[in-house]
Order: structure tokens, then sequence, then C-alpha cells
């Protein structure tokens, strides 16, 4: 059977609409999906009138912090109309728009004038980050490319660089929980941890309601996914698996074979 458990669509930072990503699912032959925007589930909104075969899992990706340290947390099979999560998802739009008017005004003396008007004609609102401002700057002159943008203005220890007051990693895992829904670390590699804190990560993940991890989070070599296999079984969690999917792609496409995670107890 083929997944996808984590993918997005353009109410957060990927590129195309629900309708799209749900008839290329089909095209891959994805049979369970779920759209995981960033803090949010607008997609759903358009799922409602959107006919397919697949079956459609409700998800979201939260963005929260673990000893100060920024990682993401899945939330699948969530009701989309929870006031817990409805609540959780108001705080996190607004600490991301309050992080962006900071941002905004810091660039300023560099140049960059109305950049909240002018990222919003573009894209949604909600989602305003970092590569929306370095795509203006370049637009503008400001910065020569992407590299340029973060290495000066927008990089770790620049003028850009303003931390989020997300939701704490306790309330994100208790706002999925309280919703229904199943809590799932996603893409355990990508915080760059070492095997120490990575095992205390999965430790306060669990002892806080935590299920799932993502074994498989787009194309990854077969020695990570096999240490992230022996975590699971060792901590007895449940396997997930996403494509991470933003936009076609080469290296990103949807849908991910289940003969992964075989000997695994799996999330669907």
């Amino acid at each position: 059977m083929i997944v996808d458990l984590h993918s997005h669509s353009y109410y957060s930072d990927g590129t195309l609409s629900p309708k799209s990503l749900i008839e290329l699912a089909e095209q891959k032959g994805v049979e369970i999906f779920s759209i995981t925007d960033h803090d949010n589930v607008d997609a759903y909104h358009e799922i409602k009138i959107i006919q397919t075969k697949l079956t459609i899992i409700p998800g979201i990706e939260f963005s929260t912090s673990w000893n100060k340290i920024g990682v993401h947390i899945v939330g699948l099979n969530v009701d989309t109309q929870s006031e817990f999560l409805l609540r959780a998802i108001e705080y996190q739009k607004n600490t991301r728009l309050k992080r962006a008017e900071l941002i905004a005004k810091k660039l300023e003396k560099y140049g960059l004038f109305g950049a909240i008007e002018k990222i919003t004609k573009k894209v949604n609102i909600n989602q305003i980050g970092r590569p929306n401002f370095a795509n203006l700057m370049i637009e503008e002159g400001i910065a020569k490319d992407w590299n340029h943008a973060f290495k000066k203005y927008l990089g770790a220890g620049k003028v850009g660089d303003v931390k989020n007051g997300w939701l704490d990693f306790k309330q994100v895992l208790a706002a999925i929980i309280s919703s229904g829904g199943i809590p799932v670390l996603a893409h355990p590699l990508y915080y760059k941890l070492t095997n120490s804190k990575l095992k205390r990560l999965i430790q306060d993940f669990i002892s806080n309601g935590g299920e799932a991890m993502e074994v498989i989070n787009g194309f990854q070599n077969p020695q990570k996914t096999n240490y992230l296999k022996e975590l699971c079984l060792s901590f007895d969690l449940k396997a997930s698996l996403g494509s991470d999917f933003h936009s076609p792609s080469k290296w990103n496409k949807l849908g991910c074979h289940t003969n992964l995670v075989s000997g695994l107890k799996t999330v669907w």
C-alpha cells in the first residue's frame, strides 16, 4: 500500500491547491493521505467539496520547541472543528504575524519598506516567514540571492532572526490529543540531535502523550531508516510515513510504500 501522511498545500508553504495535491496523490497510487499544513487546517474547508477515492486523514503540523530547539509535531486524525485545536491555531497565527511584523520593522533600516503588505499580496497572511522576506529582498535588489539574504539579514544571529513564541511542547501535544488526534514526532533526524538528546526528546514526547514517529520523511538513505525503525521498536512507538511534499520536483514526490516500515506498528 502507498501512504502519505505529511504534505503541504498553498495554505502554508506548499505550492499546490488541496485539489491539485489530491489529484496528484491519486495519480501516484496513494491510498491514505493527509495534508498537514503548518499551524492551520484551512485546506480542509476546501477538501469538503472535493470528490476522491482516497482515505483522507485530517492533519496539521505544529511548530513548537523542546529545550529551546525548534521541533515539529504532526497531528493526525484531528477534529478540524475542535475548540482546543482552533484556539491553538489562533495562537500560532498571531505569534507568526507578530514575528513577521517585527522582522519587517527591523529590515526597514536596510531599505525594505511595506514588506508585510507586499508579501501578503502573494501569500497566505497566516504563513509569512523568513523565506518570504528573502524573496522580497531579492526582488527589490537588496539581496542578490537566498544565500546572500540569509547570510547577511535573515540567518541565525542576524537582524531578521527573530525568535518565535510558539505554544510550548506540552501545549501542542495537549491540543492535538484534546482534538481527538494522534501526535506524531515529525522528521526526527532533521533536528540534528545527538543520539542521547534524540532519545530524551522521544521520552518527553511519549510522557506527554506522543504515540508515533515518522520513520520515513521524504527521501532518506536506508541506514537512517533502519535507525528510526530501531527507535520505534525500542520506544514502542507507531510508525508514520510522509513525503513532506511541498512542490513537484525530482526530489519531492508524493507517496511512500508501506513495505518501508514492515515489522512495525503503524499509525494508520
